[in-house]
């Protein structure tokens, strides 16, 4: 485990962050199979609206937002530390660099991969979907198009994120050197003005406002407040048990409300579920286990492969004769589904994603071509 864990920018590693991360992560897929499920048995599902598990399942969706709470918070610590408690400035230009570096070789290998299996298997003209592959190369197919993307449709909440990664900077000069009572009633109010917004607005349709920031800045807002509380509040929390009795139960609060009740209280539940993270006794065991802070450091890795792995497996699944309903559906895809998921994702994170974490690989790489071209040349 310990040669898989994400290599941090600043050298620290916090694995109840990484934890958190495979909340969000194991959620996400969950709400996946549910509709691979659903799709393959077509309206099999039709009588399980009113079954809590399958209720719960309909929203397992939320592990999203909980990915831009998390990135508020992890984006949000360096600037917080900066404004609030005189630490190291942060450089923007090392700043925009590190994300490029980062995060932008995974993606967009994942989108060149995809795009021939886009045509093949929707029998489209290339020219037709160029565009689009090249809207997502740019995070711009929100903006150009107004639907989820065609070459990877879970790449929508990643332009999201971009968004946010832009404007971060801006946001913490804005709210960190405030002084605290300001800061704190400001970041409170943006969240429950947005929040209310995003309330009565349902959830995911397909339009430009909805794929961008302003539909789900509420919850990096929520992040930056985490940022803030994780400086200045959190040392001074003693672990107790009680943090357990509250969080555990929260957790199913969130993914059992109502899209509505999401979006007027999920920010401030996930700013109380962060707090018990860090100082439950029991959750914090579990979100510093070695086997889940490691899987939820590679949830980008998982995120950006587990789709086309889903369409594999349930393209398979459709044509067994005995998978037939719902639940033997979704209990294929948990058993068998979700490990071939875990696999592939393990096998992009090693092989591209976790070198990129090393913020020297561009000049490692040019000094390695370096080398090799001396070589030729010379031999």
């Amino acid at each position: 485990m310990d040669s898989l864990r994400r290599v941090t920018t600043s050298g620290r590693y916090i694995p109840e962050i990484d934890g958190l991360r495979f909340v969000a992560i194991a959620s996400v897929l969950l709400y996946h199979l549910e509709k691979m499920s659903n799709i393959t048995c077509g309206t099999c599902v039709s009588n399980g609206g009113s079954n809590p598990i399958f209720f719960v399942l309909l929203h397992m969706g939320r592990g999203v937002p909980i990915f831009f709470a998390i990135s508020g918070l992890v984006l949000g610590l360096p600037f917080a530390q900066q404004h609030i408690t005189g630490g190291p400035k942060v450089g923007l230009k090392a700043y925009f660099l590190r994300r490029v570096t980062r995060l932008e070789p995974p993606y967009i290998i994942n989108l060149l991969m995809r795009f021939p299996l886009v045509v093949a298997l929707k029998h489209l003209p290339v020219m037709e979907v160029l565009p689009h592959l090249l809207a997502s190369l740019l995070y711009l197919h929100w903006l150009m198009y107004g639907v989820h993307p065609l070459v990877h449709p879970p790449s929508w909440s990643l332009e999201v994120e971009v968004q946010f990664y832009v404007l971060a900077p801006l946001l913490a000069v804005l709210f960190f050197p405030r002084p605290k009572w300001a800061r704190r009633l400001l970041l409170v109010g943006l969240i429950v003005g947005f929040g209310a917004v995003a309330a009565h607005i349902p959830e995911h349709p397909e339009s430009r406002y909805t794929l961008s920031l302003a539909w789900s800045v509420q919850y990096f807002l929520a992040g930056l407040l985490m940022a803030d509380g994780y400086i200045t509040v959190l040392p001074r929390i003693r672990s107790s048990w009680w943090w357990d009795v509250v969080g555990v139960p929260l957790w199913y609060v969130v993914f059992s409300m109502s899209d509505r009740e999401a979006g007027y209280w999920m920010p401030a539940l996930l700013v109380v579920l962060f707090i018990s993270a860090f100082r439950g006794k029991l959750l914090n065991r579990f979100f510093r286990n070695a086997f889940v802070a490691t899987v939820g450091g590679m949830c980008y890795s998982i995120y950006l492969t587990h789709s086309l792995v889903m369409d594999g497996c349930y393209w398979v699944f459709g044509r067994v004769h005995f998978l037939t309903g719902f639940a033997r559906l979704y209990g294929a895809g948990v058993v068998i589904g979700l490990p071939m998921v875990l696999m592939v994702g393990t096998v992009f994170y090693v092989l591209i994603e976790r070198p990129c974490m090393d913020r020297e690989w561009p000049r490692k790489l040019g000094r390695y071509l370096r080398e090799r071209f001396a070589i030729g040349v010379a031999s």
